[in-house]
């Protein structure tokens, strides 16, 4: 591997992070999952309808794959680089709406903990601090925030056959209505618009440094 020696260290130590952090959600879903299993309370139908979930298993791949490319290569690829951005903002917003709105009292589980504070804490702090990387576009903001509204959407379109929605400000045919979960919608998207805003404007501030 003779791209390596030009690798700085830092760079090789933050890759050896990610790659940690990646097997850290690993774990945290074997315990979750097998304990469900335990129980026979486990339902795949379900399981993989969350948002967290779907960007947990995401991010199991994001974080690994950015451990390997440290180890590989100087500087990230932009395509990687736009990646990440969205999926540092994807844990970050998850994580705040489950603590604000979501978090029962006795929800303090390993799952929870890695999922909910761990991750989106690490990947905020790491796109905070971390400078080496590629310039991305503004793009990356209707890039990413096509996603969660996609999911939204045939969330609500899947739910009109199965009855059943993962999360209480989806459901239309609870207390909230149309009206109120177009509200949420219509909020949680300006959250991912400002939060992946955000995260192009912290990588061009590392360009001008």
């Amino acid at each position: 591997m003779k791209n390596s020696a030009v690798i700085p260290t830092s760079r090789k130590i933050r890759g050896s992070l990610d790659i940690s952090m990646g097997v850290l959600i690993i774990a945290a879903y074997i315990d979750l999952i097998s304990g469900q299993l335990a129980e026979g309370t486990f339902t795949p139908a379900t399981h993989f309808a969350y948002l967290t979930n779907q960007t947990s298993y995401s991010n199991i791949v994001v974080l690994i794959a950015g451990g390997l490319l440290a180890w590989s290569r100087a500087v990230d690829t932009v395509l990687y680089a736009t990646v990440r951005a969205n999926f540092t903002v994807y844990a970050v917003v998850v994580g705040l709406v489950y603590n604000w709105l979501l978090r029962e009292p006795d929800h303090f589980d390993f799952h929870n903990e890695v999922t909910h504070v761990a991750i989106p804490i690490y990947l905020l702090a790491d796109w905070v601090i971390r400078a080496r990387r590629p310039r991305i576009g503004w793009n990356t903001v209707w890039i990413g925030a096509s996603y969660p509204l996609a999911w939204a959407l045939i969330t609500l379109v899947r739910g009109q056959f199965v009855d059943w929605y993962p999360y209480f400000f989806l459901d239309p045919t609870g207390s909230l209505g149309w009206g109120g979960v177009i509200a949420y919608i219509v909020g949680i998207t300006g959250i991912f618009l400002a939060g992946i805003a955000g995260a192009v404007a912290i990588n061009h501030a590392h360009q001008r440094n």
